[in-house]
């Protein structure tokens, strides 16, 4: 279903604080029944800034988001939106008093509206009218691609045509903050692309403050200037996209965000610009890591971490995997699966007792059955202490 919330928000909501945050949450736990949900989060989200809600089914990302709508009460904790108390101690400020819209996975298209009625809803609830209320459409439908089916009906139009008109609702009251709630879910893959980049570049144009909750992480790594990594009701990491993927703190947040090589392993020597850790259960094997993560305490055990793509690849008997190895981080096993998916090769090498994830370029001609020398740059590979506690 689709919610839009377009009021006049921002009169009766009281009146915002100069250079306030657009949004404060600080200590926010749901609970139902014995069940926490959302369990003391904070966070804070600058003006104009996106961030994307990220987690597995069942995290809590939806139910924070609601929270922040005003669909969910809270059971304990405060929530601030530009400046102005919506939800704390013996307050709930109503959804239609919030200064903000929310999309959430069906479109919920008026069907006896035209396209231009549906948009349009919101902003006459503002008390806008007449030429205003006619530019103000037209200005929001061009946004998104669907001006030329202003006089349609929402069934004469495609799935993602119909998400399309409800970001156009939502945005068309100009509201100070925009919630999503998985509005890509429904579409293909190819059009799920489209409409977020439509998304993203709608955010930057009409300069609005947006939280995206997704379970999709190229979703959030791809739209987003910060990502929430949710877990269990807590946030489990918040960074940017780049550091989430490159620099995870825990190996739930290694794993969520993509596939890796997980390898325990103790720390043997520390200097000044490397650390070296021998693989558990890998006698004689070593890892040579550079990285500003790298452990520097002696003896620690934990886990070198290597994604499937830091691999370089290396057919034996080719001249370049005739040249000499740093044998810390070199493997060289046999390809027991290679499956071509377009782009890249995703192949599994056993080396020794392990077997690990590759991923290569498509172009390259990789087959089962042939021997292959893996080398991994040490500023690439994370280490993590140990694994991250399992939240039930």
């Amino acid at each position: 279903m689709n919610i839009t919330m377009e009021t006049g928000a921002s009169a009766s909501a009281g009146t915002s604080t100069v250079d306030a945050a657009a949004l404060k949450a600080q200590d926010v736990t749901i609970r139902y029944s014995d069940v926490t949900a959302v369990d003391q989060l904070s966070l804070t989200v600058s003006r104009g800034e996106f961030v994307a809600l990220l987690g597995p089914s069942g995290c809590g990302k939806t139910t924070f988001l609601r929270a922040i709508a005003g669909l969910n009460p809270l059971s304990a904790g405060s929530i601030t939106i530009d400046g102005r108390p919506m939800a704390g101690d013996r307050l709930h400020v109503p959804p239609e008093r919030r200064p903000l819209n929310m999309v959430f996975q069906s479109y919920a298209i008026w069907p006896h509206m035209t396209v231009r009625d549906n948009v349009g809803y919101g902003v006459r609830g503002q008390g806008i009218r007449g030429r205003e209320l006619k530019e103000r459409v037209e200005e929001t439908l061009a946004a998104v691609g669907l001006l030329h089916y202003a006089d349609r009906y929402g069934t004469e139009l495609s799935g993602g045509q119909q998400q399309r008109v409800a970001v156009a609702r939502a945005l068309a009251t100009r509201p100070f903050l925009m919630l999503y709630d998985e509005p890509l879910s429904n579409l293909d893959a190819g059009l799920r692309e489209q409409v977020r980049e439509q998304v993203v570049d709608l955010h930057h144009r009409f300069d609005t403050t947006t939280i995206y909750v997704t379970h999709d992480q190229a979703e959030a790594l791809s739209m987003a200037d910060r990502v929430v990594l949710m877990n269990a009701g807590r946030i489990e990491q918040e960074a940017d996209p780049r550091t989430l993927y490159h620099q995870p703190a825990s190996e739930f947040a290694a794993r969520f965000v993509g596939p890796i090589n997980a390898l325990p392993a103790t720390v043997t020597d520390v200097g000044e610009e490397f650390t070296d850790v021998m693989l558990l259960g890998q006698p004689g094997r070593f890892l040579r890591l550079s990285g500003p993560a790298r452990p520097l305490v002696a003896d620690r055990t934990g886990q070198a971490v290597i994604r499937p793509e830091y691999f370089e690849l290396t057919k034996v008997g080719d001249r370049s995997a005739d040249q000499p190895n740093e044998e810390q981080n070199v493997f060289v096993g046999e390809v027991t699966r290679a499956a071509f998916v377009g782009s890249r090769i995703q192949c599994v090498v056993s080396a020794g007792a392990m077997d690990l994830a590759v991923e290569i370029s498509g172009v390259g001609v990789i087959e089962q059955g042939d021997t292959v020398s893996l080398r991994v740059d040490p500023t690439k590979v994370i280490w993590l202490d140990e694994p991250s506690r399992e939240k039930q």
